[in-house]
């Protein structure tokens, strides 16, 4: 009788057990992560350009403005560096490739941002300059597949934050910065030793803010 009591309390505590027990949720993290469900892609793409030059190993008139226009392309969305792969080892070639990575350089970029190196893959005599650029994948929106009304479950809707990672996609001036982002600036360090300078003597830390030129007009003064 005593071995039978204990079973059924054994047995007792099991399924007060088992009720507690966490069960899985049949939830998945898109149903309410909005990035998540539109998750902001990155899609990497090698822009290059061909230049064969004069026969003085000099860039033309046209492959000096498609130079000009591809160095405003790598400031506005490339990743350094600027490579310029020399096809061969020829005199022509060597200069042309000089005189590329000069032009770059006069155009604003550092001489540390472009390399120049042989490709000999490249046909003889050409010159070829490229650089990696990052597209933001967006996204698309609009996806109207079920009502959108207050329900007792509080989810969101599909819509969700779509446009959220849409915009953000589109705004973002770097790409890559949605792969890792990019360091931090230094901080000036004069200016934080000034700052706590005067904190210290109780003066103000701010710059005096001037409003006499506010005014938009005198009259009726």
């Amino acid at each position: 009788m005593i071995r039978h009591h204990n079973t059924f309390i054994a047995l007792f505590l099991a399924a007060l057990l088992s009720a507690c027990a966490y069960t899985e949720s049949d939830l998945e993290i898109e149903d309410y992560d909005y990035r998540a469900r539109y998750p902001l892609g990155v899609e990497t793409t090698v822009v290059a350009a061909a230049f064969q030059g004069t026969a003085g190993g000099q860039l033309s008139t046209a492959e000096r403005d498609a130079l000009s226009r591809m160095v405003a392309d790598y400031v506005n969305r490339g990743q350094a560096p600027l490579t310029v792969l020399v096809g061969g080892s020829g005199l022509t070639q060597e200069t042309l490739a000089e005189e590329i990575r000069s032009s770059a350089v006069d155009h604003g970029l550092a001489k540390s941002e472009v390399i120049v190196g042989v490709d000999p893959t490249l046909a003889a005599g050409e010159v070829e300059v490229s650089f990696v650029s990052y597209t933001a994948i967006v996204p698309e929106c609009g996806y109207w597949n079920e009502e959108s009304y207050a329900s007792y479950n509080n989810a969101n809707s599909f819509n969700f934050g779509c446009a959220s990672q849409h915009n953000l996609g589109i705004m973002v001036a770097d790409p890559s910065d949605l792969i890792e982002p990019g360091e931090f600036a230094s901080r000036d360090g004069q200016r934080s030793v000034d700052v706590i300078d005067l904190y210290r003597a109780g003066e103000v830390t701010g710059a005096e803010y001037n409003d006499s030129g506010l005014a938009i007009s005198d009259v009726g003064e």
